[in-house]
């Protein structure tokens, strides 16, 4: 179990995503990076309270790469997070200029994502699909000015994705 007196990197490395075993360590991640809210909801998802017989909790698989895609990018903005009945998380920035930023997580690896100007317009990403990688939704929402890398992500500036 990770405890908060210890420095967790941010963003985390690949291998130190690939050994997290539970939502449990997912939440402690969270906690020792200062967002005692994100482990709550996390932890609420990852619960068996007030499923429906046909919802599961959280997967581990969707909370690792939420930690992927929280760990590398950054906004000046309110995240709030859902979780679907598949088990899957979708995080959802509000900006104070009416600008949202939706990605849905799924255990793949994948997303899907989309993002709302000041003007009320969707972003045109110039990809073709709403649907990518993780890599690709960080890439594209950074460079379209949405989203920003992490602070401390000195990898971002010359990679798509710092955890790789």
């Amino acid at each position: 179990m990770i405890t908060q007196e210890r420095i967790i990197p941010r963003p985390l490395s690949a291998d130190a995503l690939a050994a997290i075993g539970s939502t449990a360590e997912v939440c402690d991640i969270l906690r020792a990076w200062g967002r005692p809210d994100l482990a709550a909801r996390i932890a609420w998802f990852a619960s068996d309270e007030d499923l429906d017989d046909d919802e599961c909790p959280v997967t581990l698989d969707s909370a690792r790469d939420f930690l992927v895609l929280f760990g590398a990018i950054d906004a000046d903005a309110k995240l709030e997070l859902a979780c679907s009945p598949e088990g899957w998380i979708s995080a959802e920035w509000y900006f104070d200029d009416a600008r949202i930023a939706t990605i849905h997580l799924w255990d793949s690896g994948r997303a899907m994502f989309a993002a709302r100007r000041a003007d009320g317009r969707f972003t045109d990403f110039g990809i073709g699909s709403e649907y990518a990688d993780l890599p690709t939704i960080m890439a594209n929402m950074v460079a379209a000015g949405i989203l920003k890398w992490y602070q401390h992500n000195r990898k971002a500036e010359n990679s798509r994705l710092a955890t790789a």
